[in-house]
């Protein structure tokens, strides 16, 4: 079968294209850069540093680990799903966050002579201010809010090592990454 040098280059395009959205790519037009890879995440290919700050706990009911547990969790997503280096002064992108809530509250009243809660409900409210020293558009202070549902004879501490207790961490963690670099 014969291509004329249209179809060739059309082809040889359409490869080169394919190679850069399957191995992630950025390129720069005038002033702008850009970077995609096949995650949706996008950063700016001049940021190669990334700071997280110790979150800090001003709930009224502090649970000892959270904190750390958030600092920690929100590394290892940056150093797993970007290639970004973590630095201890201020970085090209720079996380700072505080616990803003930790409140546990009843919910799904189940009927009797008392009524009582079937369930309570355990949230997390964190702050998160996250900057970009090379592309300040998308800079934010925002708070995230995220809950789990356990059975009402349970303690909130019952619940801590869970694996929903987990998940509903991993999506705060989700939530701010995905506003850094998803864009939504």
């Amino acid at each position: 079968m014969k291509f004329n040098i249209i179809s060739k280059i059309t082809f040889i395009s359409g490869i080169v294209f394919l190679g850069f959205i399957a191995n992630g790519c950025s390129f720069r037009i005038g002033g702008a850069s850009f970077g995609y890879d096949m995650k949706g995440v996008t950063i700016n290919p001049e940021c190669k540093t990334a700071n997280v700050e110790y979150f800090k706990n001003q709930a009224s009911i502090v649970q000892p680990t959270l904190a750390q547990d958030l600092t920690e969790k929100l590394k290892d997503k940056l150093l797993s799903q970007t290639s970004l280096k973590l630095t201890n002064g201020t970085g090209d992108i720079n996380f700072q966050g505080s616990i803003e809530s930790y409140t546990t509250q009843p919910m799904a009243p189940q009927g009797g002579n008392v009524v009582t809660a079937a369930l309570n409900r355990l949230s997390i409210t964190i702050k998160v201010k996250y900057s970009n020293s090379k592309d300040s558009k998308w800079d934010y202070e925002t708070n995230f809010t995220r809950y789990v549902d356990y059975p009402a004879d349970k303690n909130p501490s019952d619940i801590e090592g869970s694996s929903d207790y987990k998940d509903m961490l991993d999506h705060l963690i989700q939530d701010i990454f995905d506003k850094a670099f998803v864009n939504w």
